[in-house]
């Protein structure tokens, strides 16, 4: 297959995906397989970090050169599963969307091995919003089917 055809990929990111890290770095660098599109005065390309707390660590705007997208992030001092969206447009117009984990430890906490438990997961906000109103679909289907079905009578 020729490059031309052939879609952009994440290749390396630092921390690494997957990496359990002791030390928060200043920023995150995620690097691609083509070099990123960028149109001067559009934020085209996108990454968002978040905490074990769900705490948004984005501190500024990310720089691109070339293959390699770095975003400044913020302080973070809550150990745990730290999550990295991104969402970049390759030179040949192609986006790609994506996510991966690392593992933050504070330096205390890197003397004891990692269980489960302790490992907090990103959840959807929005998680009780979609249900209920999935709740209020099915109930007003079932009422409307019932009417219907009584007027058919």
């Amino acid at each position: 297959m020729s490059s031309a055809f052939a879609h952009t990929t994440l290749e390396s990111a630092s921390p690494a995906v997957g990496a359990i890290i002791q030390t928060w770095p200043s920023d995150l660098s995620l690097t691609f397989g083509e070099p990123l599109e960028q149109i001067k005065g559009k934020e085209l390309n996108f990454v968002t970090v978040h905490g074990a707390d769900g705490s948004d660590l984005v501190a500024a705007a990310p720089t691109i050169t070339s293959t390699v997208i770095t975003v400044p992030v913020k302080a973070n001092k809550v150990p745990g599963l730290v999550l990295v969206n991104y969402r970049v447009v390759a030179a040949d117009g192609h986006v790609l969307d994506g996510e991966y984990t690392f593992n933050f430890q504070s330096a205390s906490a890197a003397a004891q091995p990692i269980s489960h438990n302790s490992i907090s997961r990103h959840g959807n906000k929005n998680t009780a919003v979609y249900s209920a109103t999935t709740v209020l679909i099915v109930i007003s289907l079932l009422a409307g089917i019932w009417i219907y079905r009584r007027r058919k009578l």
